[in-house]
């Protein structure tokens, strides 16, 4: 089932859009952060995608503007910034892909199924690595 509505998804989103769905993963990840900015290390680890799978993934992003490297405050890491581009793109996907989400998942499950299900999202993510950004 997760297969299947992961590619149903991502065909949704690029019907809408010019993004794929690990675009929208980076940049719905990175836009609501403080000046559209995070830590590509605490993105690589929210994502629980490999350091070089993102840092290519990002750099076909910065390739069509979507996204730009920067020298973090710390001055030794490096932070993702989502461009005006990248905030115009995933404003713009968004209201659909989440329609899609709701049209394609929550309609068709009953209050009681949502409960169960929240109950065990929150038992199994508990368990597993992985942190918000």
């Amino acid at each position: 089932m997760f297969r299947q509505l992961e590619a149903h998804l991502a065909r949704e989103l690029a019907r809408v859009s010019e993004l794929s769905m690990q675009d929208y993963d980076v940049l719905s990840s990175v836009a609501p952060l403080p000046e559209h900015r995070g830590a590509i290390k605490a993105l690589a680890e929210h994502l629980s995608w490999s350091f070089s799978r993102l840092s290519h993934h990002l750099d076909r992003m910065a390739r069509r503007s979507l996204v730009r490297r920067e020298p973090a405050a710390d001055g030794v890491s490096t932070d993702v910034v989502v461009t005006e581009e990248g905030m115009a793109a995933i404003s713009a996907a968004t209201g659909a892909h989440l329609t899609a989400v709701r049209q394609s998942f929550f309609d068709r499950l009953r209050s009681e199924d949502l409960a169960t299900l929240e109950r065990i999202s929150i038992e199994v993510s508990g368990n597993l690595p992985g942190s918000a950004l």
